[in-house]
């Protein structure tokens, strides 16, 4: 960013900060909690839009909306518009204007904000997560987040060259996981297969992050994983947390789209290539991700990724990676579900 830019920045942080401890003294002045007002209204309007079924042809509309909010000063809005920040929505992506959001959104009260900056500070080159106080404001734990190591991926190993299976130790750290399982916990559903909804062979239960649902931690997975591929972010589907109690499994099956039954769908969005899980949690027993046709069975710690290719270097599907998610034997199993297609949607 250039001087000019963070002076512009600095300014206009200023002006949002000030408009925020404006409203704060007004509601106090009329004895209300700051609900109510019409940035709120546009704020809530937004994400209804976001969350509802006219999402896909009126995100732009629900994306001005929060803006708006946003610029008036809702600090929920800010926090929002840092996810619009990080994964380029509506404009350039910039990761360094959307940790200066959570900032003033957390300083204007937006517990979610807050939770996500502590969690970026909790990354795997700072042990201790910042607290504020004792003069420590939010502003100083955003200025100690370096996304340059929140974003670096580590070196992968190699369980398989033909087929291609990796495994990328500490990919995560355990805040970031256990913000994504909080984050699933709520809105868990019964799994389905592509196209045919619920199948008796998939008992585990999922939560799909939508645009509604993503955050700032979950685009920091998804970047790390897009990075890691080498693969443009649009390349990617929407993300899955799954769950698995003692019992749940995902019987064995491939992940590559059919070309004989899904011609159209391959043909309009691309094939499905690469599979991505991490593993949220490890206080469980049994829940390998097992390859029986290749005699291999797979279970990462915390945090840890495996990365397999559903085709092969033809770009044909291979039913080699034909898989299981094994039931867990006791205890819960989490897991962070990626898949790649190889060309963004058209």
């Amino acid at each position: 960013m250039s001087g000019k830019d963070k002076q512009r920045e600095e300014r206009l942080a200023a002006a949002l900060r000030e408009n925020l401890r404006r409203r704060k003294a007004q509601s106090r002045e009329l004895g209300q909690g700051g609900g109510g007002s019409d940035d709120e209204a546009r704020f809530r309007e937004g994400m209804a839009i976001l969350g509802g079924p006219a999402a896909a042809s009126d995100w732009q509309r629900a994306v001005d909306l929060i803006d708006a909010a946003a610029a008036a000063g809702n600090a929920e809005a800010i926090a929002r518009r840092a996810v619009f920040e990080c994964r380029g929505v509506g404009r350039q992506s910039d990761w360094e204007k959307a940790l200066d959001s959570l900032a003033l959104a957390a300083e204007g009260g937006s517990v979610w904000a807050a939770k996500q900056l502590r969690v970026l500070a909790d990354n795997r080159f700072e042990p201790q997560v910042p607290e504020t106080g004792e003069g420590r404001s939010w502003r100083d734990v955003r200025t100690g987040i370096s996304m340059a190591k929140c974003l670096s991926v580590p070196q992968p190993r190699s369980l398989s060259a033909d087929p291609l299976i990796l495994a990328v130790p500490a990919i995560a750290t355990a805040a970031e996981c256990q913000w994504l399982i909080a984050a699933a916990g709520p809105r868990l559903q019964a799994s389905e297969v592509y196209q045919h909804g619920v199948d008796p062979g998939r008992t585990n239960r999922f939560a799909p992050f939508s645009f509604a649902h993503q955050d700032v931690i979950s685009e920091v997975f998804r970047t790390r994983i897009a990075l890691a591929l080498g693969a443009p972010q649009q390349c990617l589907e929407v993300s899955q947390v799954l769950h698995y109690e003692v019992g749940q499994e995902f019987v064995l099956h491939c992940d590559f789209l059919d070309p004989q039954a899904l011609g159209e769908e391959i043909a309009r969005n691309g094939q499905r290539i690469v599979t991505v899980l991490v593993y949220l949690n490890e206080d469980f027993e049994g829940g390998a991700t097992s390859f029986p046709r290749l005699g291999l069975e797979h279970r990462g710690a915390t945090g840890d990724a495996l990365m397999f290719r559903n085709v092969d270097r033809s770009g044909q599907p291979d039913p080699r990676t034909q898989h299981a998610g094994r039931a867990p034997t006791s205890g819960q199993k989490w897991v962070f579900s990626q898949w790649v297609r190889n060309r963004a949607p058209s």
